[in-house]
């Protein structure tokens, strides 16, 4: 079961195949999954308003993970990873730069059930990602 948590992981991670993970959401996840990340508008927020404020950074940003290291033991799956993408649509008051940002590194650990994401906590350094975008300092999204 370790390796198809893994594996479901990674998929989740790199937004699948389509490069894109909000219809990820509701494939790979529970229906009551809870996703833990400080950058929601929420600590924890629901499977559905987890995957459309992905969609909103996914739309400004043109998102990209990629998982570096996946492990796993028991229902848990732990990963590193990095974002990179390129600023292209308005966020929160914050115009487009069309500036790129590399290297932003991330750390999520999931929980799964019977072979499905039921929750999530996410750390991910924001802060480098605006840097790299020319933000004002103290600026958050």
């Amino acid at each position: 079961m370790e390796h198809h948590n893994k594996a479901v992981a990674r998929r989740f991670l790199e937004e699948t195949e389509e490069r894109n993970r909000e219809p990820a959401y509701a494939d790979l996840c529970t229906p009551d999954y809870v996703e833990h990340d400080p950058v929601m508008p929420r600590e924890s927020v629901g499977r559905n308003e987890a995957a459309q404020v992905y969609g909103e950074l996914l739309a400004a940003f043109e998102l990209r993970h990629t998982a570096e290291s996946v492990v796993a033991e028991g229902d848990l799956v732990c990963a590193r990873f990095t974002v990179r993408g390129r600023h292209v649509g308005e966020y929160h008051g914050f115009p487009p730069s069309g500036r790129t940002f590399e290297g932003v590194p991330g750390q999520v650990t999931l929980r799964f059930q019977e072979g499905r994401i039921a929750e999530a906590w996410f750390n991910w350094y924001l802060r480098g990602l605006l840097e790299q975008l020319g933000a004002p300092p103290g600026s958050t999204l």
